[in-house]
């Protein structure tokens, strides 16, 4: 399949596989304008066709390799090979923005009760660490704001927003130097569509199952698509390609064969829990 891609340099700040794949490890990465000047020109509309490389996304960062949604995780992801690390957003009670994918504390911290429900400065108290191993041991549940500084010098940056106001999450993301470029999702319609009237330039997103059909789904102005695995077919690639859709595919298992299959048809980005294994399985694909 041919498929179609924003350009890389719109994206992210810098592209550590590029390096890897010129042998200049240990070297400080070049700037993905310098990186990219081969790639082919954009089209006119955001859209350039012919890229050929599947980004890998860290979903929820590394989460098989360290505390899901934190700070370490995040870089592990960057670490092991994912271009971009994807993370939720969720709000305190007084109104800060936090990372964590649940909406009760639980899980994956040694709170408890609902994250709406606590102020902030009890928030930033509670371990998110220990829960997964005690190597992490009072990592916290990171503020927004704090998990942007951080990640987006070594990765893309992919917000899925569970529960948070648009305009302060724009906000943040402009404060941080994220006014385009950030991937963006959120379950709820309606939090979809405010998110996308709000933050027009950034790269919204829809899942195959949010829509009646692709007419609908290309209706809401999202320039990706995303499939579940087990949802991907070669024609419905072919569809979304056809509509000028980037495409997107996500499983959570550790599926070879998905990855394989995603990354011989060429979609844009894999959003998958072992990043390690993916970059792998594309430096054999795909060369890169």
């Amino acid at each position: 399949l041919f498929r179609h891609a924003m350009p890389m340099a719109d994206i992210f700040p810098t592209m550590k596989w590029l390096a890897r794949r010129s042998g200049r490890n240990g070297v400080r990465f070049q700037t993905v304008h310098a990186l990219c000047a081969d790639l082919p020109a954009d089209s006119g509309d955001g859209v350039a066709a012919g890229a050929a490389v599947t980004l890998i996304i860290g979903h929820r960062g590394a989460c098989q390799s360290a505390p899901e949604n934190t700070i370490v995780s995040g870089r592990k992801a960057a670490a092991l090979g994912a271009d971009i690390v994807e993370f939720d957003i969720r709000t305190s009670a007084d109104g800060v923005h936090y990372i964590l994918h649940d909406a009760s504390l639980d899980r994956t911290t040694n709170g408890r009760g609902p994250i709406a429900a606590r102020h902030s400065s009890d928030l930033d108290r509670l371990d998110a660490g220990s829960w997964f191993s005690p190597e992490f041991a009072g990592e916290s549940i990171p503020r927004l704001t704090d998990f942007l500084t951080a990640l987006k010098p070594v990765a893309g940056l992919y917000a899925e927003v569970k529960d948070a106001l648009p305009s302060q999450v724009a906000a943040e993301l402009e404060a941080a130097g994220l006014g385009s470029g950030c991937i963006i999702y959120s379950q709820n319609e309606t939090l979809r569509a405010a998110l996308r009237a709000e933050m027009p330039d950034q790269m919204h997103m829809v899942n195959f199952r949010d829509h009646a059909d692709l007419d609908e789904a290309r209706g809401t102005g999202a320039g990706i698509l995303e499939f579940f695995s087990v949802d991907m077919t070669d024609s419905l690639l072919q569809q979304a390609l056809d509509m000028g859709f980037r495409t997107m595919m996500h499983t959570p298992l550790c599926d070879q064969d998905a990855f394989r299959r995603a990354l011989a048809a060429g979609v844009d980005y894999l959003n998958i829990d072992f990043p390690e294994t993916a970059f792998a399985l594309r430096r054999e694909i795909q060369g890169g």
